[in-house]
């Protein structure tokens, strides 16, 4: 009986782990879909953003300068809908994965 016990709650740690990595999933696939959108309205800031002289990733070199033009660049100034919603969905997205690792501490320490 013990074993059954102690086999559901090994298995209960793994349910925000996976909670987890559904959002980081949903978060590139929401990620990669504003790319494609802002590739296709945006083509003359998109191509600078992409251009890499470094010779690093260019995924990492997009999403780096993404970033940094979401917060202070060209992509802070328009006024596109579909602009704010990706930065909403990030923000929230973020403040629920955090949660989820509050939670999941606080029911540690209560243990």
């Amino acid at each position: 009986m013990s074993i059954r016990t102690g086999g559901c709650r090994y298995m209960e740690s793994f349910i925000p782990l996976i909670f987890i990595s559904m959002l980081v999933f949903i978060q590139i696939k929401k990620f990669k879909d504003m790319c494609k959108y802002l590739a296709s309205v945006y083509p003359e800031e998109w191509e600078k953003l992409t251009h890499n002289s470094m010779g690093s990733s260019q995924w990492s070199t997009t999403n780096a300068n993404l970033n940094e033009s979401l917060k202070t660049g060209y992509f802070s100034k328009i006024n596109d809908n579909k602009v704010r919603d990706f930065e909403k969905f990030r923000t929230y997205n973020m403040y629920l994965m955090g949660a989820v690792v509050l939670l999941q501490l606080v029911l540690a320490i209560l243990k």
